[in-house]
């Protein structure tokens, strides 16, 4: 498995941070994990092929995680002409979403392909010799939002989207080769259904993760010593992501 960050960052603009987005490579499968404003760009900057994505894995659905879906329905219609189908999953919601973006706001004279919306909660999935387990987690009173576990060749890696700390969480994350969470603010600043370092540290201690990835951050948070704070509570591998940067599992 191959992770590529093409979004490290949050609702804030910031011209090295992207909204959240990941790509994840399995064997010949291309995923995206949320695709927030900024996605496309990224890809392009890194020679990837937007028309080979086979699946996007949505963890909710605020703004900065799917804002590009649009965009990259739109490119594929009409820039590459694609004929596989598009799959999307992701929480409760997402086929209204995705129904309400095509048809009411896109309104394409024709789409090439088939875009497919499934909706997971606590789920078991498989495609090729992938599992994928999800969660239901919490992030806010609002938002449905699920976390991922991808299983391949006895390596796995688990991936939050925004979230508080929760047994849930925890539960997904177990004994997690890699895990990738927020780490929104900083521990002085702990917001409602975010995590601040500590907590992701936390977080991983608890759940027996070998590495930690660390993304979605907010500028206040970038200016704190995130490593210090996040060593409070867990002393394996940490990794702070950054734009454009890869990690293999």
């Amino acid at each position: 498995m191959k992770l590529t960050i093409l979004g490290s960052g949050t609702a804030v603009p910031l011209l090295e941070r992207s909204n959240a987005a990941y790509l994840l490579e399995i064997g010949n499968f291309k995923f995206l994990l949320d695709s927030g404003a900024g996605t496309i760009r990224r890809l392009l900057e890194l020679k990837l092929d937007l028309s080979g994505i086979d699946c996007i894995f949505y963890t909710h659905l605020h703004n900065d995680h799917i804002n590009d879906l649009g965009a990259i329905i739109w490119s594929n219609n009409y820039g590459f002409k694609r004929k596989k189908p598009l799959n999307l999953y992701g929480p409760k919601g997402l086929r209204k979403y995705a129904k309400i973006l095509i048809n009411r706001l896109l309104k394409p004279t024709r789409l090439h392909f088939d875009v497919n919306a499934i909706e997971l909660e606590n789920s078991c999935i498989k495609i090729g010799s992938l599992k994928i387990t999800t969660h239901k987690i919490t992030h806010s009173t609002t938002t449905k939002s699920v976390a991922y576990r991808f299983e391949h060749k006895k390596r796995s890696f688990v991936y939050t989207g925004d979230t508080d700390f929760t047994d849930d969480v925890v539960e997904i994350a177990k004994n997690a080769d890699v895990l990738m969470t927020e780490c929104s603010n900083p521990d002085s600043k702990k917001a409602e259904g975010h995590l601040t370092p500590s907590l992701a540290g936390r977080l991983a201690s608890e759940a027996n993760a070998k590495q930690l990835v660390l993304t979605h951050f907010y500028p206040e948070v970038l200016k704190t010593d995130i490593l210090k704070q996040c060593r409070k509570e867990f002393g394996g591998k940490i990794t702070l992501a950054k734009d454009k940067a890869s990690i293999l599992i």
